[in-house]
């Protein structure tokens, strides 16, 4: 290999000479008459001992370039050639192409809703929130089955957990993980109902984009699921309408409610009170009313019966006619008691009318300002949570204490419960104003305009803005600001 690197060498150096007329030095010995340059060449680079003989020959300052460049390729064919077979080439793109560190992927979640959180397994009752992991700590509060909670803290035989103002610790016994929290609301039938999450979604007749539509639903908008198939759940509107909206658009969730602190139970329980002694109230003044009336009713007929006595006394002396005269008596009684009757009922006719003229009456509200602050200020508090009997609008009321602390922030004082249906003004719905009070069977919200309320709603959604509609057709509505 040695000699032939020399002789190729060699080569090339003579094709060198000749292109640049380069004489061979003093230093080459010997007679070279009669051989050819490249020979010549040839035999002084294999006899000289010099460690570069070509330096030695041609000078340091002889362009060489050209053969640089040969030798260069050759000795990158060389390397190519004594490679292995597997070797990859070292460029640039290989570089490139180098693998990178792995990243794991996150693993799925079958049940988003329950990602790191738990559910409560109890088979009944409620499950007791402790201060501390210990049957002997105190309780901070309880949470239903099917509740829902944030893990905190998760540890062998208790885990820490959050859930709407009550943050404690549970025995692991009686609550699911994660996916198996979906998988036991599953398999025990936990009620599912859908949160809309686009504004104007359809709801059609029949699982399918051909078929016809039936309603229109709205963001944050609450329905119950009464199946899911392909790409569709069907569902049941307030005024039980069944129709299937795409679950593209929606989100489907499981009936979950949050706990409860000692306080705030104890506060519903004082509200349960309230109610109950507010409808009491309510009953026994209707009682005495009608008690009163039924009284002032019979004192007019037995007026009557004297006025009939009298009429038949004079008659007495003609016995023949007193059989004729008793008669005509109880004619005339039954005459003037229907009489009586035909007045009161015109009477209530007259009140009636008198009272629906009123209410027909449209207020001129010079309190449009007022009004448009009193929803601005209403809408801050949209998405805290619904917490039955509750008051507060940043950690949890109910329908009436939401409307309650709304007005009191202008000013207004009001009761709450039951007591809002029968304050201040009663007037159509059709009549409401943004700020109006709009009542349900059950239920109390506000107008904010445009076919719309705002309402503490319920567990699972808080307070939300609906469709005027969302639960059927309103019974009635009442104007407190231009009446207080």
């Amino acid at each position: 290999m040695y000699k032939r690197s020399k002789k190729i060498l060699a080569t090339g150096l003579t094709t060198a000479l000749l292109l640049t007329s380069t004489v061979i030095p003093v230093a080459a010995s010997g007679d070279f008459s009669g051989i050819s340059i490249s020979a010549k060449v040839e035999e002084y680079i294999a006899e000289s001992t010099s460690q570069d003989p070509v330096t030695e020959l041609v000078g340091e300052t002889t362009p060489v370039a050209p053969e640089a460049t040969s030798t260069e390729a050759l000795n990158a064919t060389k390397q190519a050639e004594e490679a292995p077979a597997d070797a990859e080439p070292k460029t640039e793109a290989v570089a490139e192409e180098a693998p990178k560190e792995e990243v794991k992927e996150e693993a799925k979640v079958k049940y988003p809703q329950f990602k790191d959180r738990v559910i409560v397994t109890v088979d009944s009752g409620v499950l007791n929130i402790r201060e501390s992991a210990s049957p002997d700590a105190e309780i901070v509060g309880t949470i239903d089955r099917a509740g829902i909670a944030l893990v905190e803290e998760k540890g062998d035989g208790w885990t820490k957990i959050g859930s709407g103002n009550c943050e404690g610790y549970v025995k692991n016994e009686y609550i699911a993980f994660g996916d198996q929290a979906g998988e036991w609301a599953e398999e025990n039938g936990i009620p599912k109902y859908i949160k809309v999450q686009g504004a104007g979604l359809r709801v059609r007749k029949e699982a399918s984009t051909d078929s016809d539509i039936l309603d229109a639903v709205y963001e944050n908008e609450t329905y119950s699921v009464l199946s899911q198939k392909d790409d569709w759940v069907e569902i049941e509107m307030y005024d039980g309408t069944v129709g299937f909206v795409n679950d593209d658009y929606v989100e489907v969730r499981f009936e979950t409610p949050r706990a409860k602190t000692v306080e705030e139970i104890e506060e519903m329980r004082r509200a349960e009170e309230e109610d109950a002694r507010r409808e009491k109230e309510r009953l026994e003044a209707e009682a005495k009313a009608k008690a009163e009336a039924e009284a002032e009713e019979a004192a007019r007929q037995a007026a009557a019966s004297d006025d009939d006595d009298d009429d038949d006394s004079s008659s007495d002396s003609n016995s023949s006619s007193s059989s004729s005269s008793s008669s005509s008596a109880a004619e005339r009684s039954a005459e003037r008691l229907e009489r009586t009757e035909e007045m009161k009922k015109e009477n209530e006719k007259a009140i009636e009318a008198s009272a629906n003229a009123e209410e027909s009456t449209v207020v001129a509200s010079t309190n449009s300002e007022l009004r448009a602050n009193m929803i601005a200020y209403a809408k801050q508090f949209l998405g805290n949570p619904y917490v039955y009997g509750g008051t507060s609008l940043t950690n949890g009321t109910d329908c009436s204490g939401f409307t309650m602390r709304i007005y009191e922030h202008f000013g207004y004082k009001i009761p709450r419960a039951g007591g809002q249906r029968t304050f201040g003004k009663l007037i159509s719905v059709a009549e409401a104003q943004p700020g109006d009070l709009v009542f349900y069977d059950g239920h109390v919200t506000m107008y904010i305009g445009d076919g719309k309320v705002i309402h503490a709603s319920s567990e699972r959604t808080g307070i939300i803005i609906s469709s005027l509609s969302y639960s059927g057709t309103p019974l009635f509505a009442r104007n407190i600001i231009d009446a207080y």
